[in-house]
């Protein structure tokens, strides 16, 4: 296939990506299966300290920038540090508060384990049009 055919295919199938509707995902679908901590079966509550295992219930605040498609899991903490509100909302980032229990995923390239977010309910959401400017 020349170029001039290969940049006319891809330039065909773009159109047709922005005239069909974008799928809507739910945070908690997002975040789902999410990797969390530093390292292989690691993970510590970003207030004391205390190490997070499998199974145990913890709340995550996670956020997204308007302009990324991707979502960052910044912070872990435990039930008792958990704020029940997401304190100063960045305007232009949607920002939430998630609570779920740890679970294992499996990477198949580096071929180890690793934490995970699994059993996710939304505690709170800051959409990107709400907030104070950075």
């Amino acid at each position: 296939m020349s170029t001039k055919d290969r940049c006319r295919c891809l330039s065909m199938k773009y159109a047709a990506l922005e005239d069909n509707q974008a799928v809507i995902a739910t945070p908690e679908r997002v975040l789902n299966g999410h990797p969390v901590g530093p390292r292989t079966g690691t993970a510590v509550c970003i207030s004391c300290g205390v190490p997070l295992y499998e199974t145990d219930i913890v709340f995550a605040y996670a956020y997204r920038r308007a302009e990324s498609v991707q979502w960052v899991v910044a912070r872990l903490f435990c039930h008792s540090c958990v704020s029940a509100t997401i304190r100063t909302p960045t305007f232009g980032t949607t920002e939430v508060l998630v609570g779920g229990r740890l679970g294992t995923i499996a990477l198949a390239t580096p071929r180890s384990h690793r934490l995970c977010l699994t059993e996710l309910a939304v505690c709170d959401l800051s959409p990107a049009n709400e907030g104070c400017s950075p």
